[in-house]
């Protein structure tokens, strides 16, 4: 994925992390366009973070925060991972999931065989979108707005994995910080109807726990809760391996059945271009 600023000192927002469709993946009519809808939550909280004060009280540890972040930022430069996707009802759905820094990130669905049905690739400047069923394909340059280009490529891509694979919904303007013993819960207004906060919980390393989207009435509407963590040797860190997510009164639980990180991924996982025989959109 882009790799955001995530200096506590900046104007912008640190970084932008995913969200969760209720058909968890991405629809068969989905582009980038229509998918930008979606994220109405997501902007709010963009644009809060570039116009409200910091909060004094909770600076510090806000900014130790983002430094770990920072850290294991620097520690990946790739992973790829492949799992599956288990609704309410119990029905599967595979997936694998490739990034590369600075810019290179494909999410792909899985036929029960393996086999490719659905991919969404974006380059570092295009977004594209190929269907393997009607051998087409779709392609959007994102490079004209940076801000829209995260928010598009947050939403594309969150169903894959959650945080803790990808930074989690930080900024350094508008957030509270506070301390729960080895956790860190940071607390975000948002300016959406309906909707009156979000909290992302960390732990003192960095690994995410869970995220929660509260109502106005105190309700969760949304969230995603680490269930199972593994720990990579050779950087130290944890990362997600199960997770549970809501949203608007669904859930599914997602599994990884594999990972590597900082073992490399094939350039043509990236590729934007047109395959041989497809139809651009």
């Amino acid at each position: 994925m882009v790799k955001p600023s995530l200096s506590s000192g900046s104007s912008r927002c640190a970084t932008l992390g995913p969200s969760f469709g209720p058909s968890f993946g991405p629809s068969r009519g989905a582009t980038a366009g229509s998918i930008v809808v979606a994220t109405a939550l997501f902007i709010s909280l963009f644009s809060a973070s570039c116009n409200k004060p910091a909060a004094p009280t909770s600076e510090a540890l806000f900014a130790s925060v983002m430094q770990t972040q920072n850290k294991r930022l620097e520690a990946v430069h790739d992973v790829d991972v492949e799992g599956h996707i288990e609704s309410g009802d119990g029905h599967k759905l595979r997936f694998r999931y490739a990034m590369q820094q600075p810019a290179f990130s494909a999410g792909e669905l899985l036929s029960p065989e393996g086999a490719r049905t659905r991919a969404f690739i974006f380059d570092g400047k295009t977004l594209a979108v190929v269907d393997d069923g009607t051998k087409t394909i779709t392609r959007n340059d994102l490079s004209a707005d940076e801000e829209q280009m995260l928010l598009t490529l947050h939403a594309v891509f969150s169903p894959f994995v959650c945080e803790g694979w990808r930074p989690p919904l930080l900024k350094p303007n508008g957030t509270t910080a506070t301390q729960h013993n080895d956790e860190v819960v940071l607390s975000t207004a948002v300016g959406v109807e309906g909707v009156k906060l979000q909290r992302v919980s960390l732990a003192k390393d960095g690994a995410f726990i869970g995220k929660e989207t509260i109502a106005d009435d105190g309700s969760v509407v949304g969230s995603t809760t680490v269930l199972e963590s593994i720990t990579d040797p050779a950087t130290g860190l944890r990362f997600p391996k199960q997770w549970k997510m809501l949203e608007d009164g669904t859930s599914g639980t997602i599994t990884l059945t594999s990972w590597r990180i900082n073992e490399g991924v094939d350039a043509s996982r990236f590729a934007t271009t047109v395959p041989v025989g497809f139809t651009e959109r």
